[in-house]
């Protein structure tokens, strides 16, 4: 899957989430940071397993769901994808994603 929109992080919290990728696992496993678990209400850990599809997914608060479709997004996943994995509808995230490339026009 590739991208075609990969926003940059829109707080500390995000620009650490993301520690790595193991490209040779297949589907791609995403890691969050170990040192720092949450920040601001938001649990990364809960956040890695919607990513990770890991289940049972964790019911995710709002900045969660949005942090995971941030994730999902720079993974390449579809809105479709994000969205029922997120639990959240697909114009929510296409919604999110447009907001996304506003702000990265913005800066």
């Amino acid at each position: 899957m590739s991208a075609t929109y990969a926003p940059r992080p829109h707080s500390v919290a995000a620009a650490f989430t993301l520690v790595g990728t193991d490209p040779s696992r297949q589907p791609r496993h995403v890691y969050v940071s170990t040192t720092a678990t949450s920040e601001g209400g938001v649990d990364f850990m809960a956040v890695e397993r919607v990513v990770n599809g890991e289940l049972p997914l964790p019911e995710l608060s709002e900045g969660e769901q949005e942090m995971a479709a941030r994730l999902m997004t720079r993974e390449g996943y579809s809105a479709h994808q994000i969205a029922a994995r997120v639990g959240v509808e697909s114009r929510t995230v296409t919604r999110w994603r447009a907001s996304w490339k506003k702000e990265e026009e913005q800066s």
